[in-house]
């Protein structure tokens, strides 16, 4: 989206907004704002420019400074709802306009009559999207969407997805729904989040899960997307059948429904450089930082004796940074989080208090890769770590150069400056982890991957090969979830809308 400073003074004039000359020349005369009118935005209601352009239509009598405050404040509005990629402004003599008789008449010179015009282009505000991702972990995995922008005709969000995986012993199935209501000031939103999910736990936990739920809450996001902040509440029905019969008394004992009420708090600090300014798939420099809270309560359907409550806090940070003009650039992660529980049990703080669906694991392609699905620890834990570096080198011009293959040259992802739209490249990376009951009591003091691959990075179609080599610690010595070897994923997708 094109977007200007949130704010702008008359001397900025000629560069933020553009105005006729006798405007610019007859600053100081008063101005009767005789309409405002908005091109382009046929596909919205009335109800919804009438509330964005409220601080500017609720008065008739300025001054030119005091026309353009009003007029950038209409401005950030229409920025801040996302639904516009372009938005323009101008001002415009407008003699043809009568100016009513009770106007007030300043120094014995009469108001210019303008008129303001917002010229705006909307983004594909209806899209559906789909995509086939394969890897050696989970098989095939089915991802459909259905994103509607402008529901009610009031830039009101709507959207179905769809994740499907048929084949075992990985199959799930998770569908969600999710409505997102501007306020007066678009930076609030109101939030309504609803899920259903089914999947097949038993290979790493001899169990089958579903849970149906939801979160309602008010978020904030600021303009330039720096900072986020949601706060909500949320429901849940959790139900673990099918339990093996080799199953932990642990799990046996969150057999069958439990109820899930929390409150919800998500933090998002974001300073990210992107390597191309259309595509933003590939920071090159700065952070992110997402902190994750909630206090929740679990209980028992059926015995409501049986509950527990819980305090959980997860954080992950991300630091990114280029050399040598973005040919290496390095990835710094680290995350970490924390349960406090008590409940049913004689013990404060146990983990037999938190639902095995509440509690940290890792292990998987996307999780801690080098072992299989969650098998760090298959039973999780109250607490865990994660820690990593990756370094990403851009291949040789000699072996590939993406501005000599037609394919990748799509003139809509070009960004000006040359940079790449969809990366390709090497990489090496480590990280460290492990999850327990407690991390300072733990014997087994966790468990480090190693691994070098190739990856290309693009939203419709990417693939990451790489080999890994993992090893567990401390009194542990066993190859239990350890997954060495090749590790591969390639998705594709489509859409109707375009990046």
């Amino acid at each position: 989206m094109t977007k200007l400073s949130d704010t702008f003074s008359v001397s900025d004039l000629q560069t933020k907004i553009v105005t006729e000359d006798i405007l610019e020349r007859s600053s100081s005369r008063p101005i009767y704002l005789s309409s405002v009118e908005v091109v382009g935005g046929e596909t919205f209601s009335t109800d919804f420019f009438k509330k964005l352009l409220s601080p500017l239509v609720e008065n008739s009598d300025y001054t030119l400074g005091e026309l353009i405050t009003n007029v950038n404040s209409s401005y950030s509005k229409l920025v801040k709802t996302d639904v516009f990629k372009n938005i323009g402004v101008s001002l415009h003599s407008d003699y043809a306009s009568k100016i009513p008789s009770d106007v007030k008449v300043y120094n014995n010179e009469k108001s210019i009559p303008t008129k303001v015009i917002f010229d705006v282009q909307a983004i594909n505000l209806n899209t559906g999207e789909g995509f086939f991702t394969f890897n050696n972990d989970d098989n095939l995995n089915v991802n459909l969407n259905y994103l509607n922008n402008n529901f009610n005709e009031n830039a009101e969000l709507v959207n179905f997805g769809v994740n499907y995986n048929p084949y075992k012993p990985n199959e799930h199935l998770i569908s969600n729904g999710k409505f997102v209501a501007n306020l007066n000031n678009p930076s609030f939103k109101f939030i309504i989040d609803l899920f259903n999910t089914n999947q097949n736990n038993q290979a790493w936990q001899q169990n089958m899960e579903k849970s149906t739920g939801g979160l309602i809450g008010l978020q904030y996001v600021n303009t330039n997307k720096s900072f986020a902040l949601l706060n909500g509440v949320s429901l849940a029905k959790r139900t673990i059948y099918d339990i093996g019969d080799g199953a932990s008394d642990d799990l046996k004992f969150f057999g069958g429904d439990y109820l899930k009420l929390s409150f919800v708090n998500q933090l998002v600090l974001s300073n990210l450089t992107t390597l191309n300014k259309i595509t933003n798939n590939f920071p090159i420099f700065g952070y992110k930082v997402l902190l994750s809270n909630e206090i929740s309560s679990n209980q028992e359907h059926e015995n409501p004796n049986n509950q527990s409550a819980f305090l959980k806090s997860n954080i992950g940070l991300n630091f990114f940074k280029s050399f040598w003009d973005n040919k290496i650039t390095t990835h710094f992660f680290n995350e970490a989080g924390f349960i406090y529980s008590t409940g049913s049990s004689k013990n404060e703080n146990n983990l037999s208090n938190i639902h095995i669906s509440d509690r940290f694991y890792l292990g998987g392609f996307n999780s801690f890769r080098g072992f299989t699905r969650n098998s760090v620890n298959t039973n999780g834990g109250s607490q865990f770590y994660k820690s990593g570096l990756t370094v990403f080198a851009k291949l040789p011009s000699f072996i590939y150069s993406p501005h000599k293959i037609s394919a990748t040259n799509v003139a809509s992802l070009e960004d000006g400056l040359g940079h790449e739209a969809n990366p390709l490249r090497l990489y090496a990376t480590g990280l460290v982890g492990n999850v327990a009951e407690n991390l300072l009591l733990e014997k087994n003091n966790g468990v480090a991957s190693a691994g070098v691959g190739l990856k290309y990075i693009n939203h419709w179609a990417n693939f990451d090969l790489g080999y890994f080599i993992s090893r567990r610690f401390g009194n542990d010595l066993s190859s239990s979830g350890i997954k060495d070897g090749f590790q591969f994923e390639v998705s594709i997708g489509g859409s109707n809308s375009s990046l």
